[in-house]
């Protein structure tokens, strides 16, 4: 190649180098998915009174997550917030209680500007339209850990929807098939940012 054709070419190239973005495409998309997932995680757990439902022999599901939620939160800095009738945070998940409120929970996460939600539920919110409005609003993605049964079509078809109204995705545990607290928590585990 002659010297003259290197020239040119080397200008084409600073030229395009200072007018083209740094990263185009599914470069671009990728980084844009990391960097929606920046910032502090919230576990936003469902504690309303379908969690009292017992798995197996003697277990409830509300123990269930206890436990789970206790071991995940020793390898993550995520907050912990609850939701019935009312969302507030907590240290531990309390005993089942009212309704299923999601819409406050999403609410009360939104306000924390998550990188990272993970809400835990085994069922359908009691104004699921609401709750799709407020998951729309989420700068950061809402992952869902749905633990009912497999069986729970419509469940299951609102966790799709919440998920992907907020860029997450859904994981199935159905804790009543599952291996108990340790398979939770390894699926929680699994989905938030680590320590």
């Amino acid at each position: 190649m002659s010297k003259e054709l290197t020239t040119k070419l080397q200008g084409i190239i600073k030229k395009a180098g200072q007018t083209l973005p740094a990263q185009t495409g599914k470069v671009a998309a990728q980084q844009a998915k990391i960097d929606r997932r920046r910032g502090q995680a919230v576990i936003l757990a469902d504690v309303s009174d379908s969690m009292q439902d017992l798995v197996g022999e003697n277990q409830r599901k509300i123990d269930i997550l206890r436990e789970a939620v206790a071991v995940a939160r020793s390898k993550s800095s995520a907050r912990l917030m609850v939701f019935s009738d009312q969302a507030r945070e907590v240290e531990s998940i309390p005993e089942p209680e009212a309704n299923t409120n999601l819409t406050a929970g999403l609410k009360a996460a939104l306000a924390h500007d998550p990188g990272v939600t993970l809400v835990i539920s085994d069922g359908q919110p009691d104004r699921p339209d609401e709750a799709l409005a407020i998951a729309r609003q989420f700068r950061g993605v809402i992952d869902v850990l749905y633990i009912g049964p497999d069986s729970d079509l419509d469940a299951i078809a609102f966790m799709r929807r919440l998920a992907a109204a907020a860029g997450g995705g859904v994981t199935m545990n159905d804790v009543a098939k599952e291996d108990g607290a340790r398979s939770l928590a390894g699926r929680i585990i699994g989905l938030l940012p680590l320590l």
